[in-house]
């Protein structure tokens, strides 16, 4: 982004990772589910995907969303913005046949029997696979969202990401609280 030093960066994005939104003056602490919501947005934010993932230029971002806890309040608010030169799209997945065209892939903590075949229905597609159930990284999750000491923060495995051929920022993997190496 132009007029933002580089070194500014990892501080804006922690800033929204860590849950706290300007509001005027005045800093308001975000629910846990706005904190994931714009979590998710950010990861999308600070991950390239390969051209092979886009039909066309005017092909939206899409992200899918499985689970009842699934954020689809906090990311439609995201709906139809300009992400990376392209526009977001929200979509609701229930299951693991319901992932092809997606660009990120959440899957809540209800969905945690559903996980596997989704992570497996997304393997070596160019998905950013993002979940705040536990281990979701051992099993092949790109990102995992931990609450820690009550805070938002999150787990990146390196070798999904590889797997997808996505590339996340310097910045990204910085914050990170643990990154697992391919």
């Amino acid at each position: 982004m132009r007029g933002i030093p580089d070194r500014w960066w990892p501080r804006l994005l922690g800033l929204a990772l860590a849950g706290c939104i300007a509001a005027g003056q005045a800093q308001t602490p975000l629910s846990e589910t706005q904190a994931k919501a714009s979590a998710l947005f950010n990861f999308a934010r600070y991950v390239e995907w390969p051209e092979r993932a886009f039909a066309s230029r005017e092909t939206p971002l899409v992200f899918c969303l499985a689970g009842r806890d699934s954020l689809a309040a906090g990311v439609a608010t995201f709906d139809g913005r300009s992400l990376g030169g392209r526009t977001t799209q929200l979509r609701r997945v229930l299951g693991a046949e319901d992932v092809r065209g997606c660009h990120v892939l959440y899957v809540g903590e209800s969905e945690e029997r559903r996980l596997l075949p989704m992570l497996r229905a997304a393997a070596g597609e160019p998905v950013l696979t993002v979940s705040d159930v536990g281990g979701a990284g051992e099993l092949g999750g790109a990102i995992t969202i931990v609450l820690d000491d009550g805070r938002i923060r999150f787990d990146i495995n390196r070798a999904a990401l590889e797997q997808a051929q996505l590339r996340a920022s310097s910045n990204l993997l910085r914050l990170a609280r643990n990154t697992r190496q391919p």
